[in-house]
């Protein structure tokens, strides 16, 4: 049995522990009204787990076996809390689950080679640019209160922003992977210097583009701001020119700037970044998380003991208050550290993989789940304006759940390519020491 399986299969045990106790506990409080009609979804989401488990030893057995839990545990919290703040969407948080499953199960065994997604990287892109700009153009969708646009399809609301990025990332990759070689190649001396040459900055003016469009005609910032860390992320390993990045820094200030002057709902939201209590429809949600995650104190009131039902969102874009506020600042700290956890993993990948575009791919995929944790904590203590952004695996979000999974499955095989060695050394060539003058 593969060491790195054997590791996977027993932090999901722990998961599953953690996930049911946690259930379990909150079930007994009184205010929460959990039944026994959720025991079969509960079961179902571990089922899930296994079915996954089982195939990553088909399909991947070489893979590493940390990121698949953590994500597992993940999903469980938000699993529970869901639970304990809205049962009767238990059916619906299942029907979300089995649908990123299937969406993992069929990239896993589909996707067996990396290099396809490097040949199909141009309508890769033009997939991922329509889908982020469609519901610019569509105007029957609707908006949530805090900024993401969602599309009702009859009982079911799907936001494709987060697949359009995920396209894109993978575009970048191929796209950057190119214009690396051109950069090692001039330092080689194999192709005349670059600086004079406009097409570097083709690639600055695409990001540029893309995040101002998300800015702009969406008035999305959270996804503005997950679309500006992969591409700097990304850009900055491929190329690393600190003049260029320079001008393209100056360029999204100046995008951000225009907006905020033009657009009136991108100033309440900052207004009510400043002065929650001066606007009731954005400041609602941060000045009753503020007292949420107050009166979790250091340990937390409890499975089941909190009021974050009492927050908009608490489910969605505020998923981290209630665990927060029940779990208390230590729950809270321990949430936060598995989504570091992840991103460490993710880059120790991407400086370990042997081929360009799997390195820069890791390094965008990792980005693309960190920056999305990162920016809806930081909405939750007050450190970013209020956004749309979705805890990864954790909120109920049925769009985001299914594209982070594609995003999972795609570490996972890119973590199948890197191999394992003990010593770092054996990987360099068998170099024997000649004294000079050929003796």
């Amino acid at each position: 049995m593969n060491n790195q399986r054997v590791v996977e299969l027993t932090l999901l045990l722990l998961a599953a522990f953690i996930t049911i106790a946690t259930v379990a506990v909150a079930a007994v409080g009184e205010d929460v009204a959990i039944g026994w009609d959720a025991l079969p979804y509960l079961v179902g989401l571990l089922a899930l787990w296994a079915i996954s488990h089982l195939a990553l030893r088909r399909w991947a057995p070489t893979s590493n076996g940390l990121l698949f839990p953590i994500t597992a545990l993940l999903q469980g919290l938000g699993f529970a809390f869901m639970l304990r703040i809205d049962p009767d969407s238990a059916s619906r948080h299942f029907a979300w689950s089995l649908a990123a499953t299937c969406g993992f199960l069929v990239v896993l065994a589909g996707l067996r080679n990396l290099v396809l997604l490097q040949r199909a990287w141009a309508y890769i892109g033009i997939f991922g640019f329509l889908v982020l700009v469609t519901p610019a153009i569509v105007t029957t969708n609707s908006r949530q209160p805090t900024g993401s646009q969602v599309f009702d399809l009859g009982p079911v609301r799907v936001a494709p922003q987060q697949l359009g990025i995920l396209c894109l990332v993978v575009f970048f990759a191929a796209w950057l992977t190119n214009h690396r070689f051109r950069n090692t190649a001039e330092h080689l001396g194999e192709l005349e210097r670059l600086d004079g040459d406009p097409s570097r900055f083709l690639p600055l003016v695409s990001g540029w583009l893309t995040t101002s469009v998300i800015i702009i005609f969406q008035f999305d910032m959270s996804l503005a701001f997950v679309t500006f860390a992969i591409f700097v992320s990304m850009w900055w390993v491929a190329v690393g020119r600190m003049v260029d990045l320079t001008i393209y820094l100056a360029a999204i200030g100046g995008s951000i700037a225009i907006a905020l002057v033009s657009i009136t709902e991108l100033q309440d939201r900052f207004a009510a970044w400043i002065d929650p209590w001066s606007n009731s429809e954005f400041g609602a949600p941060i000045t009753r998380s503020m007292f949420a995650l107050a009166g979790g104190g250091l340990t937390g009131t409890g499975p089941g003991g909190g009021s974050a039902d009492w927050v908009p969102g608490a489910t969605d874009q505020f998923a981290f208050v209630p665990i927060a506020e029940e779990l208390g600042f230590i729950g809270g700290a321990a949430v936060f550290s598995s989504y570091l956890l992840l991103v460490g993993v993710g880059l120790r990948l991407a400086i370990a993989a042997r081929r360009e575009f799997d390195s820069i791919l890791a390094i965008g995929t990792t980005i693309f789940l960190g920056s999305q944790a990162w920016a809806a904590i930081a909405v939750a203590v007050r450190l970013l304006p209020p956004t749309g952004s979705s805890l990864p695996f954790v909120a109920f979000n049925g769009s985001v759940l299914v594209t982070c999974n594609l995003a999972l499955v795609l570490l996972l095989r890119i973590s199948e390519t890197v191999p394992f060695v003990s010593d770092r050394t054996q990987v360099l060539p068998q170099v024997t020491p000649q004294a000079r003058g050929g003796k």
